[in-house]
């Protein structure tokens, strides 16, 4: 019963060593975590991208389509205000 209670300080050398464990464990674990992160985030950007990329030509696309109808508008308002051709 007495070598229960009798525990053997930790050395410098032991307080070392896990204090290296544990941070190894932390950088690993970080580094696998911070990858994860970065690889969502790059995903929800490119699908962000996409978005964004598409409403710019649908708009240009309906810029265009606008101004068309408007071209052909003037043109027939123009050809009924002149007299008729003989």
């Amino acid at each position: 019963m007495n070598d229960i209670n009798e525990t053997q300080p930790m050395s410098l050398r032991d307080t070392a060593k896990g204090i290296a464990v544990r941070a190894t464990i932390l950088s690993v674990v970080g580094l696998i975590g911070g990858a994860w992160v970065f690889s969502i985030a790059a995903k929800a950007a490119s699908g962000l991208v996409k978005i964004v990329t598409g409403l710019i030509l649908l708009t240009i696309g309906a810029g265009v389509a606008t101004w068309e109808v408007k071209k052909a508008q003037r043109h027939f308002s123009h050809r009924h205000d002149s007299a008729p051709a003989l």
